[in-house]
């Protein structure tokens, strides 16, 4: 179990805990990062996920999946958790998760894979505003577009959430897709899933890209 696919299972957990109204145990999990997460081997993590499932009610399906009872309803909004981008493990220089408020949005916007934060600087103004809520899908799909082709093949750019240490959740505007049909696949992106070197950020992990963006015109 790759630390993306761990990292949306924790995003679907704090959620579900959340839903049930156990804020305590969904403020523990504030204190947990990647690093932290990635000692445990596959059956320690499980067990740990189950052992939340079981003392909360928890649907494992969904959890582990993004699929079963607990799966947000086709409702017309939901109180969605908003993450900032900036806080970090003051030991590891990750970033994590802190929810620093709640909007209401549409589940078929969010979805099991993704989370919301809130745009924390005017680098990418006047396309990202200072200020905006943006959606960030973790899914493979989405983080496999990044490419490595030469500068003046790049045509196509989106916003990625880069996790870059000592600084929290960056967004970046990568190069995205290629090919006579502007798509790609991640065996011939040509970065790595986990991490890349983008720019004067150095190295960076790619969390996901930005699928949808909620700012004033």
């Amino acid at each position: 179990m790759g630390q993306q696919a761990r990292d949306a299972i924790l995003a679907r957990l704090k959620t579900a805990l959340c839903a049930r109204g156990a804020n305590d145990g969904a403020n523990r999990l504030d204190l947990l990062t990647s690093a932290l997460t990635a000692e445990m081997d596959a059956a320690a993590f499980s067990s740990w996920i189950m052992r939340h499932c079981r003392e909360y009610d928890l649907d494992p399906d969904w959890i582990f999946q993004g699929k079963g009872r607990d799966a947000p309803p086709d409702c017309p909004v939901a109180m969605t958790p908003v993450f900032a981008m900036a806080v970090t493990h003051p030991r590891t220089g990750h970033w994590q998760l802190r929810e620093i408020e709640r909007i209401a949005l549409a589940p078929r916007i969010v979805g099991p894979s993704r989370f919301v934060i809130r745009m924390d600087s005017p680098a990418l103004e006047p396309r990202i505003h200072k200020g905006a809520y943006l959606v960030v899908d973790t899914c493979r799909d989405a983080r496999d577009r990044p490419q490595a082709a030469a500068p003046q093949a790049r045509e196509k750019t989106a916003p990625f959430a880069l996790d870059i240490l000592g600084k929290g959740l960056v967004v970046r505007m990568l190069p995205y897709g290629g090919g006579d049909d502007g798509e790609t696949t991640g065996e011939d992106s040509g970065i790595p899933l986990e991490e890349a070197v983008i720019g004067d950020t150095g190295h960076a992990r790619i969390v996901g890209r930005v699928v949808w963006v909620a700012q004033a015109l």
